[in-house]
């Protein structure tokens, strides 16, 4: 917060003063405990607070020029008498925060409900990943089960909404890379108004594109320095091999297609075969653009990871003659400039972690805010949709330069997961998550 705080007397706050409450965030029904008056409204609930001054910002108010009190006259008698506050004035306080507790109580049963979701999902990838050889059949049939599962979230919903997951095990990062670079893409292609057929078949290609992994040695995949030349030859030869495999297992032929391109570009800088545009089909363009991402974000050695916003960046401004302008542009539009997993600071200079975010209003997602008054497993989830212009995010925050406190309260993820939930067409407000 900036160091030009004033104390100023309740009866002379205006709309366009932002101010800081010495409150804790459950003595009010703000958002935040710091924030701008806008409304008549929140003036009357100020009043009845029964504060005598508050903290006022003057740089970051709209007014041009406000006569506060000195902090000497603070403390002396007010020269204007407080409406005193009604009894509908406290009611309403009352209220508010009674629906800001149910909407917060809802929101991490949706969250918990989609890790759920995740976890049940990881556990089919796990499967599909060891049954391939055994049995064929029946692990393509499980395979498209769970395809089937998540394209009807994107099918039959009027809002999608993307949710950061927590990380649920240990040295299972190839299944929930696979999970994660699946249901991006399948949100990418329905985003990019594809058919059912083509987002289910976007789906289960991503789901095995790296299946010629199993055969490079674990020394080559789980390295985190760079790999010598002959590693590097040796590991760039996954996606032939993933096409030996896919074969066998009778995959599709659009599936063998991804399984092999997925590491080319359109501007022939990939392999195997330094493919250009016009040789790399839309199924492979959505699931490299997946792909890539997900590496940036969860590299190999957990130092070298980007945020999700940087990764982002990083894929725009310096890889983008790499993938197609289309699928980058959807990938940007869908994920918002901060997508879930993003460390964040807020205009009121609160600083949180993007949890979720809406696919139909990316810059507005829902932010983990810390408050040291207010205990970790109780921390407030603000949705920036529902709360105004006033309150945005203003810029992104690398992990690493949060204090210690921070860092501790709002736990960054290790690795960056994602699963999606939404609201059923036919119900419109009843939430769902893919059943597995």
């Amino acid at each position: 917060m900036s160091d030009d705080a004033k104390l100023i007397a309740i009866d002379q706050l205006k709309i366009g003063m932002f101010i800081k409450l010495d409150l804790s965030w459950f003595e009010h029904s703000f958002p935040m405990s710091s924030f701008k008056i806008t409304n008549q409204d929140q003036l009357n609930e100020l009043h009845a607070l029964k504060l005598k001054h508050v903290r006022y910002f003057p740089s970051k108010s709209d007014l041009l020029q406000v006569n506060a009190p000195s902090n000497a006259n603070v403390a002396g008698k007010s020269t204007t008498n407080n409406l005193p506050p009604t009894a509908q004035v406290f009611n309403n306080i009352i209220e508010a925060k009674r629906a800001r507790f149910e909407k917060l109580t809802k929101q991490r049963e949706e969250l918990a409900r989609c890790e759920a979701k995740f976890v049940e999902a990881a556990t089919v990838v796990k499967s599909i990943n060891r049954t391939i050889f055994s049995q064929p059949e029946q692990t393509i049939k499980e395979a498209n089960k769970l395809v089937d599962s998540v394209a009807e979230i994107f099918l039959n919903s009027n809002d999608t909404v993307m949710h950061l997951i927590q990380q649920t095990g240990a040295n299972e990062e190839l299944y929930f890379h696979t999970l994660n670079v699946s249901v991006l893409a399948m949100m990418l292609a329905s985003e990019m108004k594809c058919t059912e057929a083509q987002i289910k078949s976007v789906g289960l290609a991503a789901l095995f594109h790296d299946l010629g992994k199993v055969n490079v040695p674990e020394k080559i995949l789980n390295k985190t320095e760079a790999l010598t030349k002959p590693e590097q030859n040796f590991f760039e030869l996954h996606p032939q091999y993933g096409v030996e495999v896919g074969k066998k297992a009778g995959l599709p032929n659009i599936v063998l297609e991804v399984i092999e391109s997925h590491h080319e570009h359109l501007d022939g800088s990939g392999y195997p075969k330094k493919l250009k545009a016009d040789a790399i089909r839309m199924p492979t363009r959505i699931v490299t653009i997946a792909n890539v991402y997900d590496n940036l974000c969860n590299h190999i050695d957990p130092n070298q990871s980007l945020t999700p916003h940087e990764a982002l960046s990083t894929m725009y401004a310096h890889r983008r003659a790499q993938f197609d302008p289309a699928v980058m542009a959807t990938m940007i539009k869908s994920l918002g400039v901060y997508p879930p997993g993003t460390i964040v600071r807020l205009s009121n200079e609160a600083i949180g972690l993007v949890m979720n975010v809406n696919v139909g209003k990316p810059l507005r997602p829902r932010v983990l805010v810390y408050d040291a008054d207010i205990p970790k497993e109780d921390a407030i989830i603000l949705d920036l949709a529902e709360e105004g212009s006033d309150l945005s995010i203003s810029a992104s925050i690398r992990p690493g330069l949060l204090p210690k406190a921070i860092f501790d309260y709002l736990n960054p993820r290790k690795r960056v997961n994602y699963y999606f939930d939404s609201s059923s067409k036919q119900s419109g407000n009843q939430s769902q998550a893919g059943k597995v």
